[in-house]
């Protein structure tokens, strides 16, 4: 009877092993800014659209057992100023990318995380000044710089 025990504690001990712990939920980052033509080109926003300013969602998963990072999915809507608020002319224009990030590591122990790495084409980075603030990189690995009314840095939801 002991080992009957014995082994369905190590049949079950298998099975909750094997089935990993839930996914976590992502860790979620947002901001307002400017619609400069390096945003434009990141979000393929055409060039012909009227565009004041975008409002990012990044949501950034990692893979729960050793919390290398795995997709992300970033929502976006860009559009003109409705007056006297914080929201869009007529809604604005709402479109989202999913992929693959990374981590990488440059000199200074600076952090850059990558959207799309394996298509530099459409890779978008930011800097990670620390838990709770990203920044966007222009393509040469930049800060952006934003205005008065918006910046280019997002913040932990």
């Amino acid at each position: 009877m002991k080992a009957i025990r014995i082994g369905l504690f190590f049949l079950i001990a298998t099975c909750l092993i094997q089935a990993g712990p839930a996914s976590p939920e992502p860790v979620v980052f947002v901001a307002s800014s400017p619609c400069d033509i390096i945003p434009r080109g990141m979000l393929s926003i055409p060039a012909e659209i009227s565009c004041e300013f975008i409002k990012w969602r990044l949501a950034l998963q990692r893979d729960p057992r050793n919390q290398l990072p795995t997709t992300y999915t970033l929502k976006y809507t860009y559009g003109m100023t409705k007056p006297s608020t914080m929201d869009f002319l007529n809604g604005g224009t709402s479109l989202e990318k999913t992929g693959k990030w990374v981590i990488r590591k440059e000199a200074g122990n600076r952090e850059v995380f990558v959207l799309n790495p394996d298509t530099p084409e459409a890779a978008i980075s930011f800097v990670r000044l620390d838990d709770k603030l990203l920044h966007l990189l222009d393509r040469e690995g930049r800060l952006m710089i934003g205005h008065a009314g918006w910046s280019y840095t997002l913040n932990r939801k």
